[in-house]
């Protein structure tokens, strides 16, 4: 994989999902005021959200700058991605925070953290898309704050990844991003018979 950009990605944020995010119990229904504002986040997002992603091959030269507890010996390249809610989201629900209503306020942020796992797991799908037409496997994302990285890398992992991001990206020293509803990984890759031992 060299680069690849998706700046209309196809989204579908499950219902399931974004209910849990919330913190519904599993099976529950929404009704009444909780399905209202569910459904006006996702039609809000649908008409002004602007969801991207990135995702490029590391040079050799470059997996030697990501952390050791990412590089392992079976690992044969690495996948840098990024993705995004974008802007917008976090323009609206700072709005919606001023004009006080919470509850519109929350419903959007929850969405926004939805629709992010949602653009990383589509990311993966294509990474694992191309790794298996090379032959190879992929081994687990990931990403600052996981077990064993640090959240305080974001910015030197983005430095990594670049500036041909589609959409603004900055990563502040605490190791949070700006905009907040996005998100940085690493998708090591290994030939199939390593994996299982790389995993």
């Amino acid at each position: 994989m060299t680069e690849w950009v998706d700046t209309a990605p196809l989204l579908s944020v499950r219902q399931e999902r974004y209910q849990r995010l919330l913190g519904y119990p599993g099976g529950h229904v929404l009704e009444g005021r909780g399905l209202e504002l569910a459904e006006w986040a996702r039609e809000w997002y649908t008409h002004n959200g602007r969801p991207w992603i990135y995702a490029r091959g590391a040079e050799p030269r470059e997996i030697e700058r990501v952390p050791s507890a990412l590089s392992r010996p079976a690992t044969q390249g690495m996948v840098l991605a990024a993705v995004g809610a974008g802007g917008e989201l976090e323009q609206e629900a700072l709005r919606l925070w001023r004009d006080d209503r919470p509850d519109e306020y929350f419903f959007l942020e929850v969405y926004g953290t939805a629709v992010v796992q949602c653009l990383m797991a589509e990311a993966g799908a294509k990474i694992r898309e191309w790794a298996d037409s090379a032959g190879l496997a992929v081994l687990a994302q990931r990403s600052p704050g996981f077990s064993g990285w640090n959240i305080a890398e974001q910015p030197r992992l983005l430095a990594l990844i670049g500036d041909r991001l589609p959409a603004p990206l900055e990563a502040l020293e605490s190791g949070a991003l700006r905009p907040k509803k996005s998100q940085l990984a690493v998708f090591g890759l290994a030939y199939r018979a390593q994996k299982q031992e790389a995993s």
